[in-house]
């Protein structure tokens, strides 16, 4: 297993190697290492492609899109068996792609890694069945080398000692176990990690907290989670400094991606490109790009690099203070469905007046609530009844709480 400070030497190796390229070159160098964002939809699926002709495909999609989009992608890049699969998580939006691809294309010529242990879905016994040959379990600070100086390392999995195994569904939520992959080429970074957590409440742990200090400045952020609000906290955005997000998102129930994550990343000074708009919050024009379609990062390792053609200069980190908190976070409300009551949990830095408006589908204002609450973490309750006090029927509701600190919109369902 590599060490912290093998890792931290190839890193300045790479760096050293870069500088030299920069002074022999002649002209714009080839890239290095080239990332495509694949548009499944409400899913995640990337492929790392190196000089060296080396690949990896980093999740799959969800069921069907390995047949429907993975596999033409690569058909047209004219790839045949690929190198490695890696696994983030067993999540079908994730994992579902991948058995398909392995059928189109073939065993990997090398490996299929993923995080171990197991999970009692049918799309994961499915997965796990057809890769038994090729798969092995990765280990933390693991470099998959893809030549060319081009280098996976896995910086998250299984929580990084933050959570106790067994590491299976049911002990923790299958976010918190995700593997994360710092990619380098020289002084080129890039991370994914699924769907890793990056809050505590009753769903998830905060895993992000141990990954930032690994990861230190990076170029490019696949966001985790498709913009939930539950990944990319303000601490880890602040340790990363991304110029460039990219959110795999589709059509959604959950609000993808949220607002306050939109937020977070324009105020990190990331500049966001989306596959797809989805169903959550937007940014103005200056901070974001909905590219209906795939996104695709090439770098030399040392010059700028280019998403979807678009120049990025790689620079140093940005020392200026950010907050290490968030002044607002709406993390939902639970249960989710229902029948009669939900609360509404959010948290805010000041505390103050805070008023929640639910909607009904149509866009019309079926109730509110008012409220004082204290600064940190508080609820509101929703009783399912309209403005006239009268029970209202199942169904989809939006819901938007404002308060002095932001405002923040989600989804519950009535079930009676």
């Amino acid at each position: 297993m590599p060490s912290l400070l093998a890792y931290a030497s190839r890193r300045l190796a790479g760096f050293s190697l870069a500088l030299g390229a920069l002074v022999l070159a002649a002209g714009p160098a080839p890239a290095a290492v080239t990332i495509h964002c694949l548009d499944v939809g409400q899913g995640d699926a990337s492929l790392i492609v190196s000089s060296s002709g080396k690949t990896l495909l980093f999740d799959g999609g969800d069921n069907y899109k390995g047949t429907n989009v993975v596999v033409p992608y690569l058909n047209a890049l004219g790839i045949g068996q690929l190198n490695y699969i890696v696994a983030s998580h067993y999540h079908a939006d994730h994992l579902g792609g991948i058995d398909e691809v392995w059928n189109a294309k073939g065993p990997v010529l090398d490996a299929v890694y993923d995080r171990g242990w197991s999970y009692t879905t049918a799309t994961y016994t499915t997965y796990a069945t057809l890769v038994a040959a090729k798969r092995i379990t990765l280990t933390d600070l693991q470099v998959i080398d893809l030549g060319d100086g081009v280098t996976a390392t896995v910086v998250a999995l299984n929580g990084n000692g933050l959570l106790a195994p067994p590491f299976t569904d049911g002990a923790n939520d299958e976010n918190d176990f995700c593997v994360g992959l710092h990619v380098q080429s020289g002084d080129f970074d890039f991370f994914q990690a699924g769907d890793l957590s990056g809050i505590t409440d009753s769903y998830y742990n905060n895993i992000e907290i141990s990954v930032g200090p690994r990861l230190g400045d990076i170029e490019v952020y696949r966001v985790s989670h498709h913009g939930s609000y539950s990944a990319s906290n303000a601490t880890f955005l602040a340790t990363v400094q991304p110029e460039v997000a990219i959110i795999s998102v589709g059509n959604n129930s959950y609000g993808h991606p949220a607002q306050i994550t939109l937020d977070r990343l324009a105020f990190a000074g990331a500049f966001v490109y989306q596959t797809e708009p989805g169903d959550g919050g937007t940014l103005p024009a200056n901070q974001l790009t909905v590219v209906n379609g795939h996104i695709v990062i090439a770098s030399d390792g040392y010059g700028d690099y280019t998403v979807n053609g678009q120049a990025w200069a790689m620079d140093e980190p940005d020392l200026t203070p950010v907050p290490l908190a968030d002044p607002f976070i709406l993390a939902g409300n639970a249960p989710n469905p229902f029948n009669p009551l939900t609360s509404i949990r959010f948290s805010t830095f000041r505390g103050g007046a805070v008023r929640l408006t639910v909607y009904d589908l149509a866009g019309r204002s079926v109730g509110e609530r008012q409220a004082t609450v204290e600064p940190g973490e508080a609820t509101l309750a929703w009783d399912a009844r309209g403005a006239d006090g009268r029970p209202l029927p199942s169904g989809t509701y939006l819901y938007r709480v404002i308060t002095t600190d932001g405002t923040g919109a989600g989804r519950m369902t009535l079930v009676r």
